[in-house]
């Protein structure tokens, strides 16, 4: 179909395409446009701000549609909540707690000097940070101190308050301590020499029973079961014995028996009706015991302190003549020999376990030490016999080296003057200083050695 637009020699037709021109340039004519409100950009701006408000105040007053569960985040367990809330509180505390220790810092160091104002701010932080620290120990000794003080008030107070002891109390406190020293008497070690006098009897009624072929091992481990010969019925022993000497023998040791068994009693009532009296004497002999025990000690000492092994603790004596390393060398060992016999006396004078201890602990080092050096002696004793060995070789080299040194020396002097033979060569020619001289080397060593022995002759 041919274009409506285009004349018949295929050209446009002018007309229609002006009038398209025309119209489509005002299609584009915001101006020709109609309902067009022209207003100045502010009041567009204003009008566009206000058309913005009435759809957020529409947006507010539309109710929100329901959002997904999965796009709610989820509550907060009881246990979260409350940890939550305890790090707030400890972190609220501990803010607090600065702020006190920083007021008190400024209490407390208002007087004292203070950074220049050029300070960096780190040295002033530092500084800050040392007045808080020392600003809250001496808070914390402040307040053990008050603790102490209110706790020594109290106990002054509770002292004041207490009732003091009645004559009744006091009469019923003396008679419980001397209850029990009463108690004490029947387990005394001294009472036990009635008890080996009795078992030194029993002893002996076996021993002269085994004698009989009718008593076995068997009937004295009986009798010894049912507390010895003094506890059991001996009648039909006696009977199968037939030995009246064996009889008059245990029945005088039974006797015995009996006999120290009565005395320790009446030991141990005599001592109790004079309790006092016995512990006073009790006191005593434990002090009198310790006093015989450490002298006794002190002697046994002084004895070994003559033997030769401890003659170094005696102080030495330095002679007025001697040089001062001699006489330091004197002063350094009678300080150590004083500082060791005062520690050895507050040794002697202490029977605590621990000074056991320490004296037992010191008798193993000793015994370690011995041993080292009985080694180490046993070493520099080999040490020393090398060295005489290798002495005494290079001192038989030294001798034999010496002898044909003064072999060589004697072949190269002549001894022709000492012989019969006529003398003969040129006579001895005396060289004035500043001379040349013209001797032959062997004449003016025999002229040298003639002068020496005549020398050494007439001398």
């Amino acid at each position: 179909m041919p274009d409506e637009n285009k004349t018949g020699e295929g050209f446009p037709d002018p007309s229609k395409n002006n009038e398209e021109v025309a119209q489509k340039l005002k299609d584009q004519d915001v101006h020709s446009q109609n309902n067009v409100d022209l207003k100045s950009p502010s009041d567009a701006l204003d009008a566009l701000v206000e058309a913005k408000k009435k759809e957020k105040e529409d947006e507010d007053a539309t109710p929100a549609p329901d959002k997904k569960d999965d796009a709610t985040p989820p509550a907060k367990t009881e246990a979260e909540l409350a940890a939550e809330k305890k790090a707030q509180d400890e972190a609220a505390a501990k803010a607090a707690e600065a702020e006190v220790a920083k007021k008190r810092a400024d209490e407390i160091f208002k007087d004292t000097p203070t950074l220049p104002p050029n300070a960096s701010p780190k040295s002033t932080e530092a500084f800050a940070t040392i007045k808080i620290k020392a600003a809250q120990e001496i808070t914390a000794r402040d307040a053990k101190i008050e603790e102490l003080t209110k706790r020594n008030a109290e106990l002054e107070s509770t002292v004041k308050q207490s009732k003091p002891l009645t004559p009744e109390t006091e009469k019923e406190i003396e008679e419980l301590r001397k209850f029990r020293a009463r108690l004490d008497v029947e387990t005394d070690p001294q009472f036990k020499q009635f008890d080996k006098a009795a078992d030194a009897a029993r002893e002996f009624i076996y021993a002269q029973l085994k004698k009989s072929p009718v008593v076995t091992d068997d009937v004295i481990a009986e009798i010894k079961k049912h507390g010895g010969p003094d506890n059991v019925k001996l009648e039909k022993i006696f009977e199968a014995v037939k030995d009246p000497t064996i009889q008059r023998l245990v029945e005088s040791k039974i006797a015995d028996i009996e006999m120290a068994k009565h005395n320790k009693q009446q030991a141990i009532a005599s001592a109790k009706e004079n309790i006092n009296q016995y512990l006073q004497e009790r006191e005593k002999s434990i002090g009198e015991s310790a006093q015989a025990h450490n002298k006794a000690t002190q002697g046994a000492f002084d004895r070994l302190l003559t033997s030769e092994a401890l003659q170094w603790m005696k102080p030495k004596t330095v002679d007025a003549k001697a040089d001062e390393a001699a006489k330091k060398a004197a002063d350094e060992h009678n300080a150590f020999v004083k500082v060791t016999q005062e520690q050895l006396t507050s040794a002697l004078n202490d029977d605590s376990p621990e000074m056991r201890a320490i004296l037992l602990a010191g008798m193993a080092q000793l015994l370690q030490t011995q041993r080292v050096h009985a080694a180490d002696k046993a070493r520099l004793a080999s040490i020393e016999a090398d060295h005489k060995k290798v002495v005494d070789g290079h001192l038989a080299t030294i001798k034999e080296l010496q002898g044909k040194l003064d072999k060589i020396k004697g072949a190269s002097v002549s001894r022709l003057e000492q012989t019969g033979a006529a003398p003969g060569g040129k006579p001895p020619s005396t060289v004035k200083e500043g001379e040349i001289d013209t001797r032959p080397t062997v004449q003016a060593l025999d002229d040298i050695a003639r002068d020496i022995r005549e020398k050494r002759n007439a001398s």
